[in-house]
């Protein structure tokens, strides 16, 4: 797998936080990784969100679906842009919140997704066939069994 540097892009506010954008981790085309951690005191606790950080590190050792990146002066801990909608639909279940119908996602994954789409257009635009590759190979690498 060739790895790369993931590099700070934006940030962008979500549910009025300023939460991190990068560059992905590796050389295939994705869509940008964000801070866990802000991304989830957007929407929790500041102890949940460290919580988060903490979970997320968690994963499989093997086939873990975390890196981390530089910030300035600070190591913070990135995930792919499928986790992060991930995250965003159990905080928006914790909430309580309830589907009507099958395809209608709840407010944390609707202003995560808004953001994250906006920093995609704005500070990580792709060809189409880079997005449509992105779009079925989330993470690339780092969610691809047996890297």
């Amino acid at each position: 797998m060739a790895h790369a540097t993931s590099r700070f892009l934006t940030q962008a506010d979500i549910n009025g936080r300023q939460v991190s954008f990068f560059s992905p981790p590796h050389t295939e085309p994705d869509f940008p990784w964000v801070d866990v951690e802000e991304l989830a005191a957007a929407f929790l606790e500041p102890d949940a969100a460290k919580r988060m950080v903490r979970h997320a590190h968690d994963f499989d050792r093997d086939n873990r679906p975390v890196t981390t990146a530089r910030h300035g002066d600070k190591i913070v801990t990135i995930i792919p842009h499928a986790f992060a909608q991930g995250l965003c639909g159990a905080i928006d279940q914790w909430d309580g919140f309830v589907k009507k119908d099958e395809d209608e996602t709840g407010p944390a994954h609707d202003a995560y997704c808004r953001a994250a789409g906006h920093v995609a257009a704005d500070h990580w635009p792709l060809e189409l066939d880079q997005l449509i590759h992105a779009f079925h190979n989330p993470g690339g690498p780092f969610l691809r069994e047996g890297r």
